[in-house]
């Protein structure tokens, strides 16, 4: 294991995991690691260039670690930046709960390849994700033919736990978010309410063979 100055060897260890989990993923071989612990009950890393992650890959993080505070993404420097209490300094710390924001939707921001019967969720998922922040930022709705994405670009830092709770209350809309690093982007995967949410496929139930 390597130990980085500064940092006790269980947080040394969950270090090397983050970059051990991170690296697996197509497109890390340009990543690289920068580590603050100066601090006396806190330390920083920092993911420059990470490859294209989903939420579900970055909800992996506070998994190995109990202690993470938070995990900020910056997409216009192509950054993940994770804080978390030193070892034996975070366990009688109260995590922060994150609430969801609205904002109004512009009055001339076009809405009109979404469905009718599409427009209620998408419409409320949009002004959470214009809650993230008070500044402004780019998007883009695109159609397909079961879902729409909709691309967030320009937007300043922000708490990947706020976009976990995105995902938590219209998770019967959102199939998946990903951090596209490289493209600078949030994509959301937006389900279009004509398309099951399940595809049920019932397949035979092959019988093992045992053989003595």
């Amino acid at each position: 294991m390597k130990r980085h100055k500064g940092l006790h060897d269980n947080d040394s260890r969950f270090v090397e995991e983050v970059i051990k989990v991170i690296s697996s993923l197509d497109g890390s071989s340009t990543m690289k690691l920068r580590v603050y612990s100066k601090f006396p009950t806190k330390f920083s890393m920092i993911l420059c260039n990470p490859p294209k992650m989903t939420l579900n890959d970055i909800s992996q993080i506070p998994m190995m670690n109990n202690n993470v505070i938070s995990i900020q993404i910056d997409l216009n420097t192509s950054e993940i930046k994770i804080d978390a209490y030193k070892h034996k300094e975070g366990t009688k710390k109260r995590k922060r709960d994150i609430d969801l924001d609205e904002n109004d939707i512009p009055i001339n921001y076009d809405l009109t390849m979404v469905d009718t019967i599409d427009k209620q969720h998408v419409r409320g998922i949009f002004r959470n994700v214009l809650g993230m922040t008070f500044m402004e930022f780019n998007s883009e709705i695109t159609l397909h033919a079961t879902h729409y994405i909709l691309r967030i670009t320009d937007i300043e830092l922000f708490d990947s736990a706020y976009v976990k709770e995105l995902m938590e209350k219209y998770r019967a809309f959102i199939a998946k978010i990903v951090y596209d690093f490289p493209r600078k982007s949030m994509d959301i995967k937006i389900r279009r309410n004509d398309v099951p949410i399940f595809n049920i496929q019932t397949k035979k139930r092959k019988k093992l063979k045992l053989t003595h």
